[in-house]
């Protein structure tokens, strides 16, 4: 049994035998360098360099499961297969291979340790996502540790680009961006979209340019267009009216334009996730991180930016979950100490590592790799997917490789790209034996 994408797979790794290899028309062949694995169109690998008996070539390799796949792909008539030096298959069907020129490629079948079939079949037939899950327990700690970081940053990565996205739509303006990211992360999944639309049409240059908390409030929540509700219209209560005022003072002034009140989302919502409340309690983290906006989170350690998030919503919000809707129960909404701990994950790290991967502050880039790292980790039903396979996250970095791991690789299925996938299929393989041809 193979696949293709399994024949680049053992290619790669140089899995396949080496002694006694030949050509179908009977040329030894010798692989010095394998090549480089193309991703793009074009020859699956680049860059290799094999000798075929006393001739050493440079040029690319093509891989296939038959010989007939060559011709089905259309490379004989593909001036971009020219450089192919070698035409590597699962099995060939004695049909010559030939480039646009009508030069005749060679072709070597591929032969390698029966185990890796039969491991390979095992994965295609597994249940659920985790297809290596026997062997996660007896991986050694130092394969395991070292591809977690590498997963770890690739994470960091794919959040990275998503930070240079919104630094490019607010032409490199730091501080708008980390409004953005911090307004996306305080919706909390449910009402992210809604906060980032709210944050996108609110310069938060204004928010910082008035320094009393009702004016950030004000601005926020008109913004979002809560304060032109009929029961905010309705309800008689002082703090609401000087809300209303202030909103509308500021929306003629800075010529601004609220979002429609029906993008947010309430039902179901736990009480303390209702989105006044997240609104309220983002104008006091903007306030509590200060006039230096953009830069005063560079300075800070997990313990100064978890005290600095420690904040409320307003006095108002004692009871009330809905403006304009006063509630029976009278409780202060702090931000809890979990929601504080997700907008660290989400917004502050992923911000502070866009900011020095730009910069090219290497010493920073890690520290805040390590800031991940002194989080301790929640536990979730993923997560406690691989804890049961015996890969228990002890961090929260260990904790964000695993939730990509799951993701990008499991849930995709690209066994054949990861790390722990080629630790399954390759241990204990032996390819010194020679080739029974």
């Amino acid at each position: 049994m193979n696949s293709e994408q399994l024949l680049h797979f053992v290619w790669q790794y140089k899995l396949f035998y080496t002694n006694n290899l030949r050509t179908t028309s009977g040329d030894e062949v010798d692989i010095i360098n394998v090549g480089i694995l193309n991703t793009d169109a074009g020859p699956d690998f680049f860059n290799a360099q094999v000798r075929i008996g006393n001739i050493t070539w440079a040029g690319n390799i093509e891989i296939h499961n038959s010989s007939d796949d060559w011709y089905a792909h259309h490379h004989d008539s593909d001036a971009a297969y020219n450089n192919v030096i070698l035409h590597v298959v699962g099995k060939s069907s004695g049909r010559a291979i030939k480039d646009s020129n009508g030069r005749v490629v060679p072709e070597m079948v591929l032969k390698y340790p029966e185990q890796i079939d039969n491991r390979y079949a095992h994965w295609s037939n597994a249940s659920g996502y985790v297809r290596c899950s026997g062997y996660l327990p007896n991986m050694q700690k130092i394969t395991r540790d070292g591809f977690l970081d590498r997963l770890l940053f690739e994470r960091m990565e794919i959040l990275n680009e998503r930070v240079e996205t919104l630094l490019t739509e607010f032409n490199g303006d730091w501080a708008q961006t980390l409004f953005c990211l911090l307004a996306r992360s305080m919706g909390f999944v449910v009402n992210a979209e809604a906060m980032l639309s709210m944050a996108r049409r609110t310069p938060v240059n204004i928010m910082l340019k008035h320094a009393e908390p009702i004016q950030r409030e004000a601005l926020l929540l008109g913004q979002a267009g809560m304060l032109s509700t009929q029961a905010a219209q309705e309800e008689q209560n002082e703090h609401l009216r000087l809300l209303q005022r202030e909103y509308e003072f500021l929306r003629i002034k800075f010529n601004l334009t609220p979002v429609d009140v029906s993008i947010w989302k309430q039902l179901r919502l736990r009480p303390s996730n209702m989105p006044a409340i997240r609104i309220s309690q983002l104008a006091a983290i903007i306030g509590a991180i200060g006039s230096n906006f953009e830069s005063s989170l560079l300075s800070m350690d997990a313990k100064t930016i978890t005290n600095t998030l420690n904040v409320s919503a307003s006095e108002y919000f004692d009871n009330h979950f809905i403006i304009g809707k006063t509630s029976d129960s009278k409780t202060t909404k702090h931000l809890g100490k979990q929601a504080r701990q997700l907008i660290i994950i989400n917004t502050v790290v992923p911000y502070l590592f866009a900011y020095h991967h730009r910069y090219g502050n290497t010493d920073e880039l890690y520290n805040t790799i390590n800031m991940l790292k002194s989080i301790p980790t929640e536990s979730n039903s993923r997560l406690d997917i691989f804890a049961n396979y015996g890969l228990k996250a002890e961090n929260e970095g260990e904790a964000q490789a695993l939730l990509h791991l799951y993701k990008d690789y499991c849930q995709s299925h690209r066994c054949l790209q990861c790390r722990f996938g080629l630790e399954f299929l390759a241990h204990d393989i032996n390819t010194s034996t020679a080739n029974n041809l």
